[in-house]
C-alpha cells in the first residue's frame, strides 16, 4: 500500500474531535482538513479556532461549543448539531483534564468530576458514535490517554484512575464494534507541551521541571510526535489494530 498520498485515506472523510481547541485536539483537526478531510469539532473556546474558521468554510469545518461535563444533554447536542453531518468515518477523544492532589483531600464528589469529562463523557460519546446511523462501517475511534493509566503516580490518584479506565473501554469496546468493523484504540503520551501541560508545570520551580524532564528520556513531546500516529490509526494502513494501548512517552515507560 502506498504512503505517499494522505489525500487518499482522508479526502472527504468526516471526523469528529473533542478537545478540538487546544493541544492535541486542535492540532490532529488541523492535519485532517489540511488532507481533504471534513471534521466536526467539540470543545469550549471557539475563539481558539477563529483561524480555522476564516481559512474553511462551513461545509468543511463546524465547531460545536460544548461543556462535556453535561453528559446528560450529549446526545440533544448530538441529534441536534452533529448527526446532520451524515455518517462519521472517524472519532477522536481528545478531550481532559489533568489534576493532581493529595489522596487525603480527595472527595468523591471532586473525582466524579474528572471522570465525568475524562471517561464518562467519551463514553457516551462513543455509544452515540457506534450507531449505523451515526457511523460507517470500518469507522477508527482514538482515545487519548496516558502513560499514568499504567504506571501511577503519587498524587493523581483520580487523573491515573481516569485514564486507566479509558485503557479498560478501549479492550471492550473493540470486541464489540468488531461487528461492525469499527476499531477502538488508545494512545498514550506522557507529558507534551500544551496549554494544560504549561499550566502544571507553571506551579513548579524549575528544580522540579528539571527532575520531571530527566524521567522523559528523550525530553518532554510535541503535539508533532503524537498526531502521526493518530493519522495512522485513523487510516487504511492500521486496518489490523484494534483494541491497542500505544505509548508515545520520550521514553518514559522504559526508565
Amino acid at each position: 500500500m502506498p504512503f505517499n498520498n494522505l489525500k487518499s485515506q482522508f479526502a472527504n472523510k468526516k471526523y469528529i474531535i473533542t478537545g478540538a481547541s487546544s493541544g492535541i485536539g486542535y492540532d490532529v483537526m488541523n492535519a485532517l482538513l489540511d488532507e481533504g478531510a471534513i471534521v466536526v469539532g467539540i470543545g469550549r473556546d471557539r475563539t481558539k479556532i477563529a483561524d480555522l474558521l476564516v481559512k474553511y468554510p462551513p461545509e468543511k469545518l463546524s465547531f460545536i461549543s460544548f461543556e462535556l461535563k453535561d453528559i446528560e444533554n450529549i446526545e440533544t447536542k448530538f441529534e441536534d448539531e452533529i448527526i446532520p453531518f451524515s455518517k462519521f468515518d472517524g472519532l477522536i477523544l481528545c478531550a481532559g483534564v489533568e489534576e493532581t492532589l493529595p489522596l487525603g483531600l480527595y472527595k468523591v464528589d471532586r473525582i466524579i468530576d474528572l471522570f465525568k469529562i475524562n471517561v464518562f463523557s467519551s463514553v457516551e460519546i462513543l455509544r452515540i458514535f457506534s450507531r449505523k446511523k451515526v457511523s460507517n462501517d470500518g469507522a477508527s475511534v482514538v482515545f487519548i490517554s496516558s502513560v499514568m493509566g499504567e504506571l501511577g503516580q503519587a498524587g493523581k490518584v483520580g487523573y491515573c484512575g481516569s485514564k486507566s479506565a479509558i485503557l479498560g473501554i478501549v479492550k471492550a469496546s473493540a470486541l464489540e464494534l468488531l461487528k461492525r468493523n469499527i476499531r477502538v484504540n488508545a494512545i498514550s503520551p506522557a507529558i507534551v507541551k500544551t496549554a494544560m501541560s504549561d499550566k502544571l508545570l507553571s506551579v513548579l520551580s524549575r528544580e522540579n521541571i528539571e527532575e520531571i524532564e530527566k524521567m522523559h528520556p528523550k525530553g518532554f513531546g510535541e503535539t508533532s510526535d503524537v498526531v502521526p500516529m493518530i493519522m495512522f490509526l485513523l487510516s487504511d494502513w492500521s486496518k489490523w489494530i484494534t483494541g491497542q494501548n500505544i505509548k508515545i512517552d520520550g521514553g518514559y515507560s522504559i526508565r
